[in-house]
């Protein structure tokens, strides 16, 4: 009996505690939206040097501020994307004209970012970095010949690899509820889904400009 209470005692100070700690994170989390710009390249080296075709876009997300250890802070965010941007292919083809093609798509992004803030005269400040997992949806591709859907996943020319693992940098810039917030995801993975010989590697960035408020 006498030890049915002490374990009864051991389980309700696990259940106090775990539930002492999901507040304390709770207490200390803060949740967002952001919206803005994109200014989106794909990136490819082309006869030994590096090229890049840009396109403008858009951005939308839901963020959460959650606080782990005095300045630092885990920032993950899920995004819709508008992204894309130009390449070359078919290049290293003896007598074939290059083709110049157009991305055009959309892809939920989801940076996983650890940010460090500090407070200047009220103004808070961050930078944080981290890895963004990159999931594209659909969108078209344009060429001089055709204009078609791209089928993420498939392995045509006209069609890109669906997955991206990103490295996101950036930098917040918080005024009370408010913030702007310039960050740039750098694509690591090779995006063509389809490679001719002798083309180079395909790589996406996105540069991103945001306003956005906290409700704090």
């Amino acid at each position: 009996m006498m030890k049915m209470r002490k374990i009864l005692r051991t389980i309700k100070l696990l259940i106090v505690t775990i539930g002492f700690g999901v507040m304390q994170v709770s207490a200390q989390t803060v949740f967002g939206v952001r919206a803005g710009g994109t200014y989106s390249s794909m990136a490819q080296k082309v006869e030994g040097t590096y090229r890049s075709g840009a396109r403008c876009g858009f951005s939308v997300a839901g963020l959460a501020d959650i606080h782990v250890y005095k300045r630092w802070s885990f920032r993950p965010e899920v995004a819709f994307v508008n992204e894309g941007g130009s390449f070359l292919s078919d290049y290293a083809v003896e007598g074939a004209r290059n083709l110049y093609n157009k991305c055009n798509y959309y892809s939920i992004q989801i940076p996983l970012d650890a940010a460090y803030n500090f407070v200047i005269n009220n103004i808070h400040l961050g930078i944080y970095f981290g890895p963004s997992l990159n999931f594209s949806l659909f969108g078209r591709m344009n060429t001089e010949n055709q204009h078609v859907d791209i089928n993420f996943g498939d392995t045509k020319s006209t069609d890109l690899k669906s997955f991206d693992l990103g490295v996101n940098l950036g930098v917040h810039v918080d005024y009370k509820q408010c913030f702007f917030a310039i960050s740039n995801v750098f694509g690591t993975l090779d995006r063509r889904a389809m490679k001719g010989e002798g083309e180079s590697s395909l790589y996406q960035n996105n540069v991103m400009f945001s306003l956005g408020y906290m409700f704090r």
